[in-house]
């Protein structure tokens, strides 16, 4: 018989036969003859053939994770008055399998590519795991099994939720055959996406005032992330009556249910990091994948949740970090409620984009206006304090326009700090004697 897809022979139980019947495993199956030589030629198994079967199975199956026993039998057969072992696997329904002290790694995981055995590449890697899984990127297998959950430990206890094997279990972190998944991974110590922040100076990318990038579990994001932009988010504060009211430029609550949005909603297929931009105007979020399918802003704004990652939205629930399912849009546009600026939804090619508006910017722009107005009073009043002048001195003084200069003085004369007087077809303007701007 020639070696093939599906069939393989050695002399002996080796490692390259233990990479053969692995590679059965995650591939079609096949057949192992052990005691037969590459040419076909059956040299027979030399020692006790009981205690050689029993070698292959336990080394095999100790070796192996997730437990592969139910995939495999070895037998021992007589052939030409010979012992040989035959190894029969079958393709496993957990793929990959891999060896345990390596991982899922391409030293770890093998498979059959015609009839030679190969270490698998990464993206081989990926691709079983996402062909094998259940077309939900949380739900799959991790790569990286060596997680660690310090955060996540924390935030149970704050909350007194358990988090021991069996809630991991429970939750989606561990599937059937005892590994990690990558619900698992995103709320580990060692989850591999970030958030990057960006401060910019006016209106667009232009200028940088500052940026960060955060990493972590998604836990540990969420906290440091609603820290930052808290000391960005300016307040303005009023009087009402003897009592001073502060007015954040963005809700807190809106911040807070964006970004989680940004978080829960994303498509963790794709590798980049969810991305907040924050100008004097407005603040940004924006997260990979895009709108689900189906939904549109006006069901958004009723409450209608699609998740597309379920698992972490049942867990950010139960943790009280979300309040339930298909409040956050709500919450945000009720965080406005009382404001002319109201919060927008736009539509991206292969991104979802919430963009809150900076509740103080036309309040703090009549400010600036103001500001610049009284700036330009002092200066008509030092600059023409003995003397009488027209609209045109009063622009060319300022270097503005003549309109704009008119309705400064126009403001002076109302507020008692100029006299006006007609002159022919012409205003002309004085300093009022001994009068002061306040």
């Amino acid at each position: 018989m020639i070696e093939n897809q599906t069939y393989e022979r050695k002399r002996e139980y080796n490692q390259k036969a233990k990479n053969t019947m692995l590679a059965f495993l995650n591939s079609d199956g096949g057949t192992l003859h052990l005691g037969v030589d590459d040419d076909g030629f059956v040299c027979g198994i030399d020692g006790d053939i009981d205690l050689e079967t029993r070698k292959v199975v336990t080394g095999f199956r100790d070796a192996v994770t997730p437990d592969p026993s139910g995939y495999f039998k070895v037998n021992a057969e007589i052939r030409d008055d010979k012992y040989i072992i035959v190894a029969t696997v079958e393709r496993g329904s957990s793929i990959p399998y891999c060896y345990a002290n390596y991982g899922l790694v391409p030293q770890g995981v093998y498979v059959r590519v015609g009839s030679n055995t190969v270490m698998a590449a990464r993206e081989h890697i990926r691709q079983m795991i996402k062909d094998n899984g259940l077309g939900q990127y949380i739900a799959e297998l991790s790569i990286e099994q060596n997680l660690t959950f310090e955060n996540a430990k924390k935030i149970f206890a704050d909350k007194e939720v358990k988090f021991g094997k069996e809630q991991k279990r429970s939750l989606g972190l561990i599937n059937l055959d005892g590994r990690y998944t990558n619900l698992a991974l995103i709320l580990s110590d060692q989850c591999p996406y970030s958030t990057k922040v960006a401060i910019f100076e006016g209106l667009n990318k232009e200028k940088f005032k500052d940026r960060k990038e955060f990493t972590g579990s998604l836990f540990k994001q969420i906290e440091d992330v609603h820290a930052y932009l808290h000391v960005f988010n300016r307040l303005h504060s009023t009087f009402e009556g003897v009592y001073r009211v502060d007015h954040p430029d963005y809700p807190y609550v809106a911040i807070r249910e964006a970004f989680i949005n940004a978080l829960i909603h994303r498509d963790y297929y794709i590798e980049g990091s969810v991305l907040i931009s924050m100008f004097d105007d407005r603040l940004e979020f924006m997260s990979l994948g895009g709108v689900m399918p189906g939904v549109t802003h006006e069901l958004m704004l009723a409450g209608v949740s699609v998740s597309r990652n379920e698992k972490l939205a049942q867990i950010f629930n139960r943790l009280n970090i979300i309040e339930a399912f298909g409040t956050g849009i709500p919450r945000i546009y009720g965080a406005y409620e009382n404001s002319n600026a109201q919060p927008q939804i736009p539509v991206v090619n292969g991104g979802f984009i919430i963009r809150l508006p900076n509740m103080n910017f036309h309040i703090k722009q009549g400010e600036g206006i103001h500001k610049a107005a009284e700036i330009n009073e002092h200066r008509l009043l030092d600059m023409f304090s003995d003397s009488v002048f027209n609209k045109k001195d009063a622009a060319d003084a300022l270097g503005m326009t003549v309109s704009g200069a008119y309705k400064l003085l126009q403001r002076m004369t109302e507020r008692g700090f100029l006299v006006a007087r007609k002159e022919g077809k012409q205003w002309t303007y004085k300093l009022r004697d001994k009068l002061l701007i306040q």
